[in-house]
């Protein structure tokens, strides 16, 4: 039997499992040691748990070729897992045909050969199993906004506070954390009193232990996808584009416009995949502006804009963008299936 390399593996043996199946920081697959970092990644740009990692790494690592994994989270140049990486390759003297490295990031790994995965294609596979059903709606709708945010970020905050103190009751908002992570010698800069009393803001349930499946996430039976215009999206990373979620790609086939707060240029990077975004219904200049803090009061006046408008109003703008939602979910199929 022809041994695979180790681009056909991942994509032959690792991905014939769904993500939640395959959810483990080490398994040992035939002669390779699969490492996920996004089951040791804590979120908050480190690896947790290095030194026991390494340390099964290197018990583990004797004959076996490796395979690094991160496909939803873990930023490898931000988070420690390249030091792993590269101590692995020294340990054990790897090569590009011993060492291979699946991520979103445009790197290179002196003798390990990188596996890009471009996270728009990556994300319309993943997600099409649990979207496919969804129509595009063409109700009128209830609510003006929604933002659907776990993890809490100050990016995040900005957004969740500016629609619950103005447009509360023309928004669905869930926010799960309580408040934000923010080092204390900062927080002299940010007046945070709003979320101890108003946070988490749980619109349908908590993820408890942060466990959920895509169906929690994306899926219809946690989201009003019939009833609003339009979604807040806050990116995981704002600085780039390399990290485009879930939060953004499944709105390309459910057909809902959006307002994505990340790195500049990231309608740009969504455009060259094919699909269209929503100027001129949608004032897009946002995503060319460079200063992060003027690129936010941008969205944030964007949105007040569009509060302004009335539900008939904004009924009639989504019925006028349904042939692009529809070219959209296309090209979203188009990619999901090849």
């Amino acid at each position: 039997m022809c041994m695979l390399n180790l681009e056909d593996f991942y994509y032959q043996i690792v991905c014939t499992n769904a993500p939640n199946d395959r959810f483990f920081a080490i398994q040992e697959l035939e002669d390779v040691l699969v490492v996920n970092f996004d089951c040791v990644y804590d979120r908050e740009c480190s690896i947790r748990g290095m030194d026991q990692l390494i340390y099964l790494l290197h018990q583990k690592g004797h004959n076996k070729r490796f395979l690094f994994i991160s496909e939803d989270g873990a930023n490898l140049a931000l988070s420690g897992a390249l030091t792993v990486i590269n101590n692995v390759i020294s340990c054990f003297k790897l090569t590009p045909d011993t060492c291979a490295v699946v991520c979103r990031e445009q790197l290179e790994i002196l003798n390990a050969k990188v596996i890009y995965n471009e996270a728009i294609d990556y994300w319309c596979r993943v997600l099409y199993p649990t979207i496919k059903s969804i129509p595009i709606y063409t109700d009128p709708f209830r609510k003006k906004f929604s933002c659907w945010f776990n993890r809490g970020t100050i990016f995040r905050f900005e957004i969740a506070q500016h629609l619950f103190k103005n447009y509360r009751d023309d928004s669905y908002i869930s926010y799960q954390e309580k408040g934000i992570v923010l080092d204390r010698n900062l927080s002299r800069h940010f007046d945070l009193t709003w979320a101890n009393g108003n946070t988490p803001i749980i619109y349908d349930k908590l993820f408890e232990k942060r466990v959920y499946t895509h169906d929690m996430i994306v899926g219809e039976t946690r989201k009003q996808y019939r009833n609003y215009f339009i979604e807040i999206v806050v990116e995981s990373d704002i600085l780039s584009s390399d990290w485009i979620t879930e939060k953004t790609v499944k709105n390309l086939y459910i057909g809902k416009p959006f307002i994505v707060m990340c790195a500049p240029h990231t309608l740009d990077r969504i455009r060259s995949k094919g699909f269209k975004t929503f100027s001129p219904w949608i004032n897009e200049s946002y995503d060319t502006i460079e200063n992060i803090y003027d690129r936010m009061t941008a969205i944030k006046q964007e949105v007040d804009r569009l509060a302004g408008m009335s539900l008939e109003q904004l009924t009639r703008l989504h019925l006028d963008m349904i042939p692009i939602l529809e070219h959209n979910r296309k090209i979203y199929e188009h990619i999901a299936h090849r």
